[in-house]
């Protein structure tokens, strides 16, 4: 698992760099957090945020999984608040595969 580092959008312009993902990442959550996932890839693959804890019925909260195209697959997910784990700050996002795919972390001010 690799914390990936958070990229900062400005008024000027970003282009953010992308690097390669591992099968589970973490992020430092904070506001106006997005993970980037581009796929180059001939097959699709799944990216799925993992959402910690349970619901008042004390039933484990669903994980919140998104496919990712082939070829030219490109999701821009928002991180919320619930998918923070409250001990460590961090989120959890994991990927089906890695070959031939990006990821950047980008914040917006």
């Amino acid at each position: 698992m690799a914390l990936l580092s958070t990229q900062t959008i400005v008024n000027a312009g970003t282009a953010p760099t992308f690097s390669t993902p591992t099968t589970s990442d973490t992020v430092t959550y904070s506001t106006g957090l997005f993970v980037v996932y581009k796929n180059t890839n001939a097959a699709t693959r799944t990216v799925t945020i993992v959402v910690p804890g349970n619901t008042l019925y004390d039933d484990a909260i669903t994980d919140h999984a998104l496919t990712l195209a082939a070829t030219t697959g490109e999701l821009w997910i928002p991180i919320r608040s619930i998918a923070r784990d409250t001990t460590t700050g961090l989120v959890t996002v994991t990927l089906s595969a890695t070959t031939n795919v990006t990821v950047a972390v980008v914040r917006l001010v």
